[in-house]
């Protein structure tokens, strides 16, 4: 599932909490320290506690992309690192 990370006239920033919630992951967004979750996009407390992200159509979302293609639309992306995996399959 993916969401539209705007409320009203808000561009949220989204981080994962680390927390989980129906096997779902839930999300916070750093201006308003709201808990999001992953399943539905409904905000579980904080500030807009009551609110959620509008869930994006198949159409607006692109499921597989080459890394540097990502990149060169997105250059400013940060991917975000898991030390503990790296050894994970090996």
């Amino acid at each position: 599932m993916v969401h539209d990370r705007r409320v009203g006239d808000k561009v949220l920033e989204l981080e994962m909490s680390g927390a989980v919630k129906l096997g779902n992951l839930i999300m916070y967004d750093k201006e308003t320290d709201t808990r999001w979750l992953q399943m539905n996009g409904e905000a579980l407390r904080g500030e807009l506690k009551g609110e959620a992200l509008k869930a994006l159509k198949d159409a607006q979302v692109e499921k597989a992309i080459s890394w540097g293609k990502w990149k060169k639309r997105h250059p400013k992306t940060l991917v975000l690192w898991c030390g503990h995996c790296v050894n994970e399959g090996k």
